[in-house]
């Protein structure tokens, strides 16, 4: 059926339907139009600052093109607009406007990631230095820290202060709400490295391999973490 909705009514099996084939291909354009009617609403409700930043009618075209690519039609409504930043960027309309939609799509995934408990910063301040090397740790799955466009630190920046002159928007729920702030480099280095668990020993080794001085940068990385602890990015492993 939903081969049939997608290629047309060739793919339609016969006798799937009792009536006519008149009938049946009346009700399959109403359902194919319906179908259609709700991946556009899923893309508009999915990419709001994008639509508004871009227009309504320019963004209904793409997003009328874009359902017709495929694969698309495949994926589920909540997924439907992971191709969408690459297609817009495909599309013509540079990597501001589809670093905004990019920017949507994590802060989509952020808000449907699996819940998990965050790492607290004080459960950490209690274990004795040799126990803190040995723990380990891997990032939220609802965390992300990604670079974007300068039109996307600007228009966050003027909502989530700091955002718009830092390297990265870290973009994390580590309880009900999605939260937004600012990150470093090295805070989006480190939550990288975290992607898998990884020891705040093995973590520390790793990041100050091609550093003179180790001090300042083991002090660094430990800013880094705290601050990604308390954005509740990190978890313990």
């Amino acid at each position: 059926m939903m081969q049939a909705l997608d290629h047309g009514p060739a793919h339609l099996p016969q006798g799937l339907f009792t009536g006519s084939p008149e009938r049946v291909l009346a009700g399959m354009k109403v359902h194919a139009n319906t179908i259609s009617h709700a991946r556009l609403v899923a893309l508009e409700d999915t990419f709001q600052r994008t639509r508004q930043f871009i227009g309504h009618e320019s963004f209904n075209a793409h997003s009328r093109l874009f359902i017709q690519q495929p694969g698309v039609t495949g994926a589920a409504l909540a997924d439907i607009g992971a191709r969408f930043p690459a297609f817009l960027l495909e599309a013509g309309e540079g990597a501001n406007v589809a670093d905004l939609a990019r920017f949507e799509w994590c802060w989509l995934q952020s808000y449907h990631a699996a819940d998990a408990v965050p790492l607290e910063l004080a459960s950490l301040t209690a274990l004795a230095p040799e126990a803190l090397l040995d723990q380990a740790l891997v990032r939220h799955p609802a965390a992300y820290a990604e670079s974007f466009a300068s039109l996307v630190h600007d228009l966050i920046g003027a909502e989530v202060p700091s955002v718009a002159e830092s390297y990265a928007v870290l973009i994390a729920r580590p309880h009900a709400d999605v939260l937004i702030s600012p990150a470093s480099a090295l805070m989006a280095d480190v939550l990288a490295a975290a992607e898998k668990p990884i020891t705040i020993g093995n973590l520390i080794a790793r990041q100050t391999e091609t550093h003179d001085d180790e001090a300042a940068q083991v002090d660094a990385i430990m800013q880094a973490l705290a601050a990604l602890i308390n954005a509740g990015a990190l978890m313990a492993a």
